[in-house]
């Protein structure tokens, strides 16, 4: 297939956010065709056991526990998985061990990452994660932050946008999830972008390629608990990649951010050479 297999940009109601859609739970993970590539390199990351990788508050436990539940009767619904009495054996053909911590064993089974929030006044707060891919932030930095506090960096994330955000959490029902697609443009096919804030800083001019990044972003709510679990699902796509419909609004799209967003997402001199790229 030419083409990214998620374009938001190409849709005005999901080019920007919160650019949220229904979702039938049966879709709520994925499995697409980079899965094998992309487990190799979750099971590196997550043998060495490292706290930016999986990292958990003790208040989670409860909710670790549901959502373990709701893990594995989801793959168990699925062709693409098997369940075994003591182990799960995935779309690769790899067996894991069903004995595995509960963000472990998420992390090795699927190809998104999942944050759960647990709810709090006055907004829900991130509790538990297992992060392999995140794009510029820091599971560490971020445990414990309520919403407003892990988003604060990010222009767009005004009071307005916390307040729609807060409205979205609390009405969430478990019976329907909701989905959305984040996108940018990066210089690096690297999938981990592990990055803490006092360390971020505009990028210089390349000479490298691009890459379409998006995150496939579903929001879960787990019925006993009340805990959001927020799924993503990292994809890469190069500009050589995609279709002239898609390079065309993807152009259009980048060419519209407002300064603050260039400066946020690699300064001036990678957005130019981003558009150049398009052209």
């Amino acid at each position: 297939m030419t083409g990214a297999p998620y374009a938001p940009f190409m849709a005005a109601h999901t080019a920007h956010p919160p650019g949220l859609m229904p979702l039938d739970p049966a879709a709520w993970l994925t499995c697409d065709p980079d899965y094998a590539a992309q487990m190799a390199a979750r099971d590196a990351l997550l043998a060495a056991a490292d706290a930016e990788v999986v990292a958990a508050l003790p208040e989670a436990a409860a909710a670790l526990e549901e959502f373990r539940a709701l893990l594995l009767d989801w793959l168990a619904a699925r062709p693409e998985w098997r369940l075994e009495s003591d182990a799960c054996l995935r779309p690769d053909g790899a067996r894991v061990a069903l004995d595995l911590d509960t963000l472990t064993l998420a992390g090795r089974l699927c190809q998104e990452d999942f944050l759960l929030m647990a709810p709090g006044e006055p907004e829900y707060r991130l509790v538990a994660g297992v992060l392999c891919f995140p794009s510029r932030w820091s599971l560490s930095e971020k445990l414990g932050r309520p919403l407003s506090a892990i988003h604060a960096p990010v222009p767009l994330y005004d009071a307005t946008m916390a307040r729609r955000v807060n409205r979205v959490f609390a009405a969430l029902a478990p019976e329907r999830p909701l989905m959305r697609v984040n996108w940018l443009a990066a210089p690096t096919d690297r999938l981990r972008l592990a990055q803490r804030e006092r360390e971020k800083a505009a990028h210089a001019a390349l000479d490298g390629g691009f890459w379409l990044r998006t995150e496939r972003q579903t929001l879960r709510r787990l019925p006993s608990t009340r805990a959001v679990v927020f799924a993503i699902k990292t994809t890469l796509t190069p500009f050589a990649g995609l279709g002239a419909e898609q390079r065309a609004a993807l152009r259009a799209r980048l060419a519209d951010w407002p300064a603050a967003d260039i400066a946020y997402r690699g300064g001036a001199a990678q957005h130019t050479a981003a558009l150049a790229a398009l052209a």
